[in-house]
């Protein structure tokens, strides 16, 4: 039986798929966030008279976010060439030529991400236009991001789809028909 599943390894992603990463992300990178803080709380309570900052210090709490953001995806980038968040959902950023994504073009691109947002999400819409569905970060450091699912088919069996193809093949493919 020939399967009429496609690989999309090295395809450009989606602008969904993309979107679907970054709110991952965001929600993964926020969570770590308040654990972190929560233990550094802690620990400054037991450990030392100082009173923990409050949420009268936003702009202090926005720096720190900032700086975890920054950390966050920049780490990420470098060592694995993709975030959790696009791991969970199949993406990774390359070079534009297709290599593995170099250092500089990680930090680059994570320097260059807020300008998609502040220019009223004109950089992130840039997506819908691009050929290779770059955003304005892809294109100032020369990447693009890709699907990655190695060598596995984009949809893989399901036993299901196993259980399905089964009863197909011996004749029960119309749930109304009746067993011989």
């Amino acid at each position: 039986m020939t399967s009429r599943r496609g690989r999309v390894s090295g395809h450009y992603a989606g602008v969904v798929t993309r979107a679907a990463a970054l709110v991952l992300d965001w929600f993964i990178l926020t969570t770590l966030l308040g654990v972190l803080a929560g233990i550094a709380a802690a620990v400054v309570v037991f450990v030392t008279p100082w009173e923990i900052p409050t949420a009268k210090q936003g702009l202090a709490w926005l720096a720190v976010l900032a700086a975890w953001a920054f950390l966050y995806f920049t780490l990420s980038l470098t060592i694995a060439g993709k975030t959790p968040g696009m791991a969970l959902v199949g993406l990774k950023v390359v070079e534009r030529d297709g290599s593995p994504l170099q250092p500089r073009a990680a930090f680059v691109r994570v320097l260059a991400m807020p300008l998609s947002f502040v220019l009223f999400g004109l950089g992130l819409a840039w997506a819908f236009f691009d050929r290779e569905r770059r955003t304005l970060h892809d294109i100032i450091a020369g990447t693009v991001v890709v699907y990655d699912w190695g060598d596995r088919s984009a949809e893989m069996p399901a036993p299901l789809t196993r259980w399905l193809q089964r009863r197909q093949a011996d004749g029960f493919a119309d749930p109304g028909a009746r067993r011989p």
